[in-house]
């Protein structure tokens, strides 16, 4: 068995003021990694310039990070960073800033190099990483994981490297402020790791507790992301526990078939991750050969059969159209993917992703023309 995680977890209300010491131990000045408005609204920028401020730690605010963040928005952070002489990089946000921290810390820490340094496996240092989630989804600030958007490849790619944040504060009271499509979007984006690293082929029995558990956490609060009103404290702090100890899960094994799946339809058709990734979830336990496992998943989300769940899923997300020629360019994409068809215990086929995209997208097939009109 294999275990490392290394990232100092602390996981409550008000995380960032309780350990602020922690927190300003790491430099002498940080550049903080964020997006435009949704920090600045839920009030964990404020929480962290604080920390710094209290403590004489100085700082610079990077917020230019977009959903999917591009290698070209994670060079032009490093390159503030290395004018502004920064030693630490503080990542608060959802996914996209706290992946995109991560490889501007590599930059910043190679001023000599190249964006290729991020997709280059050569061993190479980078500065200390502080991840603040402030939604209950991608579990980054757990993971080594970085995601990035690579135009020059037309999808969305993690970086070599492997990079551990080195603290991360969670707080479930910065989810109050996020809008319930986010909610749902990232929720369910916790719930594929959970699932796709519990359906791995590199889980492990240590492993796969951490999963079961947040398997169950998860199942306990599902039916929070039906209903219209806010979730209550409660519901945050369950989700963003499942959420971490997700991260955890695709810490040691990787993401799989849905996750690789996704980055086509959010590059291309713009479509949120989340629902990217959760549209394939029902497809994926479907195909899955080995039908124990899926029912011992499914008991500990408390659905009761394939059945329930898809219904479930179907609830949360419209049906999404793709052309017959790009799902066959997908298709092609996916059988080249060595990574993610390593993480899945059985073989896939040509046939079995065509069925596995039927089954969870609508494909429109081209229209044949003949010299009496079309059909």
């Amino acid at each position: 068995m294999d275990y490392y995680m290394p990232t100092k977890v602390h996981l409550e209300k008000d995380s960032v003021k309780k350990h602020t010491k922690e927190l300003t131990a790491l430099g002498t000045k940080a550049l903080i990694v964020t997006g435009r408005s949704s920090s600045k609204k839920n009030g964990s920028l404020n929480d962290v310039t604080q920390a710094l401020t209290s403590e004489g730690v100085l700082y610079i605010i990077f917020d230019e990070i977009e959903e999917n963040p591009s290698v070209e928005t994670v060079m032009k952070g490093a390159k503030i960073g290395i004018e502004e002489h920064v030693d630490f990089v503080i990542g608060i946000g959802g996914g996209s800033p706290m992946d995109a921290s991560k490889g501007i810390a590599l930059m910043i820490a190679n001023p000599e190099e190249n964006e290729s340094l991020l997709y280059d496996s050569r061993p190479a240092r980078h500065l200390p990483v502080v991840a603040v989630p402030t939604t209950a989804g991608t579990g980054s600030e757990v993971t080594p994981w970085a995601i990035l958007t690579r135009h020059d490849e037309r999808t969305k790619q993690s970086i070599a490297h492997r990079i551990f944040p080195t603290l991360a504060l969670v707080d479930h009271s910065y989810m109050a402020f996020a809008s319930r499509d986010i909610i749902v979007c990232t929720a369910i984006d916790a719930l594929a790791h959970l699932i796709e690293s519990y359906l791995n082929t590199k889980t492990t029995i240590f492993n796969r507790m951490a999963t079961e558990y947040g398997l169950r956490l998860w199942g306990s609060v599902k039916n929070c992301l039906l209903k219209g009103e806010a979730l209550s404290e409660q519901e945050c702090q369950t989700l963003i526990l499942a959420s971490t100890i997700a991260g955890i899960s695709i810490a040691h094994t990787g993401t799989s078939l849905p996750h690789g799946m996704s980055y086509y339809l959010t590059y291309e058709h713009d479509i949120p991750h989340g629902n990217a990734v959760g549209i394939f979830l029902p497809a994926f336990l479907d195909l899955f050969e080995d039908k124990e496992q899926v029912k011992r998943l499914l008991t500990l989300l408390d659905f009761k059969n394939e059945k329930a769940f898809t219904k479930y899923i179907d609830s949360l997300f419209e049906v999404i159209t793709l052309r017959e020629a790009d799902v066959e360019r997908y298709i092609d994409g996916m059988l080249s993917n060595k990574r993610k068809l390593a993480n899945y215990p059985f073989t896939m086929t040509d046939e079995k992703f065509y069925r596995f995209f039927k089954n969870s997208v609508h494909v429109v097939k081209p229209k044949k023309f003949s010299l009496f009109g079309h059909k």
